[in-house]
């Protein structure tokens, strides 16, 4: 073979290998999972997750997905050359929520190792305020009538709880709320009285508490049921 003819089959072979061996790979320091542990509902926390380039070309970051409107992404750079990092910051709205929750995030990218990366994470969130029941039942309310519910509210938080007012649109509705603070750990009942003017065969309304919670300044309390005429026996 002439040295002309080994040179050539030299520099096929170089070109061939060049894209084999020069590839982006992506990495998340610390692994893809992790735990924001029990959070008041209502806080918004942020984890900060540092990504590598640990492959031998450019790592193009693309499309994020967040597997729920609660949680937010953002990135601090797009493109990380080999050997350097970028950083993931992940938001999670707990207003919505409450118990145990899991959610994921989706990095695309042009890594060579795993082009949509899944990320993890779970929570426990602390309702500090607990309303029970979670809802206001008004079956069969009689026009004129007076129709008397109760709820108990718990406040789960550290510091003591005043319930500081209402408010609903739903015509007839009295709501009386204690003066009192609720001590932490301690429970109180509130009183809805129902007085309808009218009939109506079905009730879809809600009513929300002002609290001096900071996370949980008002609490929404669905209402439902129906009123009929009053029939005298």
């Amino acid at each position: 073979m002439s040295i002309r003819s080994s040179l050539a089959i030299v520099l096929v072979l170089g070109f061939c290998a060049a894209p084999a061996s020069s590839q982006p790979a992506i990495q998340i320091a610390g692994g893809k999972a992790f735990d924001l542990g029990t959070i008041p509902r209502g806080t918004v926390v942020e984890r900060k997750l540092t990504i590598n380039n640990t492959g031998t070309d450019v790592l193009e970051l693309g499309d994020i997905e967040a597997s729920c409107g609660c949680t937010g992404t953002m990135l601090s750079r797009n493109s990380i050359r080999p050997g350097e990092t970028g950083t993931l910051s992940i938001t999670f709205n707990s207003r919505n929520f409450s118990g145990k929750v899991h959610k994921t995030v989706a990095v695309h990218s042009n890594a060579s190792n795993e082009s949509r990366l899944v990320i993890e994470f779970t929570a426990e969130v602390l309702d500090e305020i607990l309303i029970t029941p979670a809802h206001l039942w008004f079956k069969d309310a009689e026009v004129n009538r007076k129709t008397r519910l109760n709820l108990t509210v718990k406040n789960n938080g550290k510091e003591p709880l005043r319930l500081t007012g209402w408010r609903c649109q739903l015509g007839g509705l009295t709501v009386i709320v204690p003066a009192e603070p609720i001590d932490s750990g301690k429970t109180v009942e509130v009183f809805a009285d129902f007085s309808p003017a009218k009939a109506t065969p079905i009730i879809s309304d809600g009513m929300f508490l002002t609290t001096s919670n900071p996370r949980q300044p008002e609490v929404f309390i669905p209402i439902y049921g129906n009123v009929k005429e009053f029939k005298f026996e």
